[in-house]
């Protein structure tokens, strides 16, 4: 029997089976072709076009701007640098050990830059990784006591922050679900970006965000937490400082980061004006100025970056000695080689050195080098920073120091469990020991509202229970175990007294945070009582640090 003869074929028609190949059965089988190519062209394009914008294939990381960055809310590690790979992993198998463990599961959302990809970017690839460790650490250790576990996203809003809308709108609906979403931490940068996504964003949708390093007075709205003590702490503690080491309060000057989008820089500014200028003669007269301004590197603003040489040439024609830099801590080894290269820059001396006054989050590792060293022995400078977190002086503090946190040993040694081939200094900086007690934060909001019965915990219950931590009566109301101390947060119904007038407070800062003075090249040798914010003597009382 003959396979191809056509009268075989029983499945086809009688009156078929005896006719040749005619041109229906050939229009009938191109027809049928040309349907299934159709529909499967039809599939791929649609595939294709529905996939070829994302970065992942679970769509929760799309492509957007210039750049392609990968922009959205994942609990999984992406690559979204080679550098970051390690601290990804191991959030991803918390996170799915989280899932695993038959607790009740809520999702806190890590809000940041993932990616360095401008010199300019708001985070470097080194603060972002920092950043992450620091979280793990809170996670790890919360997840191992605690009857509710903690799953942390990736949520990433571009290196300008420009995506703050996508991911705010992403988290605001998964604030239901297996893992519900009851807060963010993060938000790195002051500027209108960041506030905008608490105000518009997050806020809009009542789900409270804790940062971990603002401190721009401006960032301030109801849902917006802060662990950084604020800009008006750090200068106060300088204040402080000042006046207790008698420094040089005549041969003043100002250096200025003039970018107008950074929040940052110029409520720095704006501050150190308030508590600086009249006593120290530091103003913005037209005709005797003493503030010269650059372009900071940090920004996307136009023009050349970070611009020394004329700001350093008036202000050692100045014959100053003491300098407020209003700017940020990338700014700070360029300001000092500029210093270096002046050979009119002479005026510091052994007894005398030029003090230069800043503020910052924790101790910049690319100023704290041997060559800045050099320079700074060199020139008799000697840099005076109000800062968060003091990680040397801590780690070198001896038992029962009482200026060093508590609970800053146990977070150390954590952190050298899992992040021991870091480099030794990876501390300095601040950011791991911040991200850490921002997380922190949300956990003790999470446990008490464990304790106080809630069942069906959502991003509402952790908010009420965010604005109630509270320092008094030795922190009955709950307080933060933070590795950079322990600490609550003010009430908005709280007034602070400003000579004349009184200042609301409205953002949610930090009451009872250290802010320790740090001093390059050589360590403090004054007897200055630790700063705390809002502390006022026979007022008020802090608990143990």
């Amino acid at each position: 029997m003959n396979p191809m003869d056509r009268r075989n074929w029983v499945w086809l028609p009688g009156r078929l089976r005896f006719r040749v190949l005619g041109l229906i059965d050939v229009v009938a089988l191109w027809i049928l072709v040309a349907a299934l190519l159709g529909a499967g062209t039809w599939w791929g394009l649609d595939t294709y076009w529905k996939h070829r914008d994302y970065c992942t294939e679970d769509l929760q990381l799309r492509r957007m701007g210039p750049r392609d960055e990968c922009i959205g809310v994942t609990a999984s590690a992406y690559g979204f640098a080679a550098g970051l790979a390690d601290v990804l992993g191991r959030i991803e198998q918390e996170n799915r050990a989280a899932l695993d463990s038959g607790r009740r599961v809520v999702s806190v959302a890590v809000v940041m830059p993932y990616t360095q990809q401008t010199e300019g970017a708001a985070m470097s690839e080194r603060l972002i990784r920092h950043s992450l460790q620091g979280a793990y650490v809170a996670q790890h250790g919360y997840n191992q006591d605690s009857d509710t576990a903690i799953q942390l996203l990736f949520a990433n809003v571009g290196e300008n922050l420009d995506h703050w809308r996508a991911v705010t709108d992403e988290l605001a609906s998964r604030v239901t679900g297996e893992a519900p979403v009851v807060a963010a931490i993060g938000f790195p940068n002051s500027n209108d970006k960041t506030l905008a996504s608490v105000r518009q964003g997050l806020g809009r949708d009542g789900i409270p965000a804790v940062s971990a390093v603002l401190s721009s007075r401006e960032m301030e709205d109801p849902h917006l937490f802060k662990v950084s003590p604020s800009t008006n702490h750090l200068v106060d503690a300088l204040k402080h400082y000042v006046r207790e080491n008698s420094v040089n309060d005549e041969d003043t000057f100002m250096i200025a980061d003039d970018q107008q989008a950074d929040n940052y820089v110029n409520n720095l500014r704006r501050v150190f004006f308030e508590e600086f200028g009249e006593d120290y003669g530091i103003n913005d007269d037209a005709v005797e100025s003493r503030i010269a301004t650059y372009r900071g590197k940090q920004g996307s603003e136009r023009g050349e970056k970070r611009q020394f040489r004329q700001a350093v040439t008036r202000m050692c024609a100045a014959r100053a000695k003491t300098v407020f830099l209003a700017g940020r801590d990338v700014d700070l080894p360029p300001f000092l080689s500029a210093i270096a290269q002046d050979p009119s820059c002479n005026q510091g001396t052994a007894d005398e050195p030029l003090r230069i006054l800043r503020v910052s989050t924790g101790r910049d590792p690319d100023t704290e080098t041997s060559a800045m060293r050099d320079i700074a022995e060199r020139k008799h400078i000697e840099i005076v920073t109000a800062a968060a977190v003091d990680a040397p002086r801590w780690r070198a503090g001896s038992p029962g120091d009482k200026q060093v946190p508590q609970y800053f040993r146990s977070f150390a040694r954590a952190y050298e469990e899992y992040f021991g081939d870091e480099r030794g200094n990876a501390l300095d900086d601040g950011y791991a020991v911040m991200y850490h007690d921002a997380l922190a934060a949300v956990g003790r909001a999470v446990d008490e509202a464990q304790t106080n019965g809630v069942t069906a915990m959502d991003h509402s219950d952790i908010y009420d229970e965010l604005r109630r931590l509270n320092t008094s009566e030795g922190c009955a109301g709950g307080c933060v175990p933070g590795a950079s101390g322990v600490f609550a947060f003010a009430n908005e119904d709280i007034r602070l007294d400003k000579g004349e007038k009184e200042e609301a407070v409205v953002g949610r800062w930090p009451v009872c945070k250290p802010v320790p003075i740090v001093t390059f090249p050589d360590d403090p040798q004054d007897a200055t009582p630790l700063y705390r914010t809002y502390l006022r003597q026979g007022r008020n009382t802090c608990p143990d640090l």
